[in-house]
Parts: structure tokens; C-alpha cells; sequence
């Protein structure tokens, strides 16, 4: 029910809230950083700066689409028309991760059709270099790293972690076999969620088909979609 740490614990930290030195966050974080990995060293921030022309269009990856299975989408916004915070550029690859909320798990890989796309300032823009995508999106957004990154946020009305914080976060070295499994799964999950989207899709037309047609023309819609 109790626990006791060090003030000099506290002073190596740099904070004073309790929850921060409770015994789960402890051992949690001793398990992480058992092999002296950060962020940082698996993936470093990408810097490239995105700057409005006087005309066209660009696709703006937000906040808020990202999805819960982890991909990012995109919507045609005006050059003239862009917002503040529309400020980096994203490459094929890369993972980024909202600093805003960090409990929420707003993390999504980068699909190569959205190579050269910009998203806003509210993300971290990380490079996989010693890790794959997909396992890197995986680990920020288990619940445990989610809520470790929490801990992390400053402000009340607007929680958010800083750039130093989450690039300093521990991560365990993930073996070459573990890390294409779970490249293996996450492929294999996309593409159940992109097989399950085309028969909804078919199901909605079929059922406009027979209100319009007929039941036979509904069911031999189905037939080719399926």
C-alpha cells in the first residue's frame, strides 16, 4: 500500500509526483531498459520541413486521422489554405507518433502511396534504422509504453510529451525472428481489415442493387465481388 523512494532519486528525475515512483512504473521500466536501447538509437527523427507553395494542393496527414489500426489518412488541403501546423514532410516508412495524448495510442506507419506527404507539428517523425516499421508501431502503442509516455506530459487542459522525453524512452532489443513475426502478423491484419472493408463495400451496393434491380441481380453482384 506504501512505497518509499530516495530523494535523490527524485533529483536524478527531475520530478516529484508520486505515481511516477510507484513500484509498477519501476519494474516496468527496468525491463524496458535492460539493454541501454532508446528510442533514438532505433529510430531517429526525421527533419524535413514542409513549406505552402502559392498554389495546388497537398495531402495533410492530422491528429485526428489516425485510425485504431494504426494507419494514417490523409486529406487534400489548398497550399494557400494551409494550416500553422502543417510543417513536416513524411516518407514511405516512417512511423509517426502524436506527442499530444500519448495515452490515446496515436501512432501510424507511413504506407509508400503516402511518400512525400505532410502531417502536422503535433506528431514525432521517426525513421526506423534499426528496427522494422511495423514492430516500432507496435511497441508505441502497447497500453504499458502508452501510459509510460503519459507520465511524460506536461500541461493539464493539453497533455502532451516533449521530443527529448519520447526519443529518450527505453525499448528492449527485438531479435530478427521475433521482429518478422510480428511484421508477418501485422501485414496479414491490414490485409484482413482491406478484405473485410471490400465485402462491406459489396454488401452496401448489393443491398441498393436490390432495391433498385432485384434480389437475383443483388446476390449476382455479390457473387463477383466475393
Amino acid at each position: 500500500m506504501t512505497y518509499i523512494r530516495n530523494s535523490s532519486e527524485a533529483f536524478a528525475a527531475g520530478r516529484l509526483d508520486a505515481e511516477f515512483f510507484t513500484p509498477r512504473v519501476r519494474d516496468m521500466l527496468a525491463r524496458l531498459d535492460h539493454d541501454g536501447v532508446t528510442i533514438r538509437d532505433v529510430a531517429p527523427v526525421r527533419k524535413e520541413r514542409f513549406t505552402p507553395a502559392a498554389s495546388g494542393e497537398f495531402q495533410y496527414i492530422e491528429i485526428g486521422g489516425i485510425g485504431n489500426d494504426g494507419a494514417a489518412q490523409a486529406e487534400s488541403v489548398p497550399q494557400r489554405e494551409a494550416p500553422s501546423r502543417a510543417t513536416q514532410i513524411v516518407r514511405a516508412g516512417d512511423v509517426i507518433t502524436s506527442t499530444v495524448r500519448p495515452i490515446r495510442r496515436l501512432s501510424a506507419v507511413i504506407a509508400p502511396v503516402q511518400d512525400g506527404y505532410v502531417c502536422s507539428s503535433g506528431f514525432v517523425v521517426l525513421q526506423p534504422r534499426a528496427i522494422k516499421p511495423d514492430v516500432l508501431l507496435t511497441y508505441l502503442r502497447l497500453p504499458p509504453v502508452c501510459a509510460l509516455m503519459d507520465l511524460h506530459t506536461s500541461a493539464s487542459l493539453y497533455p502532451a510529451i516533449s521530443e527529448t522525453d519520447l526519443l529518450a524512452l527505453p525499448i528492449p532489443k527485438i531479435s530478427a525472428a521475433t521482429q518478422q513475426a510480428i511484421e508477418k502478423s501485422a501485414l496479414a491484419a491490414r490485409q484482413a481489415r482491406q478484405r473485410a472493408t471490400q465485402l462491406l463495400d459489396a454488401a452496401k451496393r448489393a443491398v441498393e442493387i436490390a432495391i433498385e434491380n432485384s434480389e437475383a441481380a443483388a446476390l449476382a453482384h455479390l457473387k463477383t465481388r466475393t
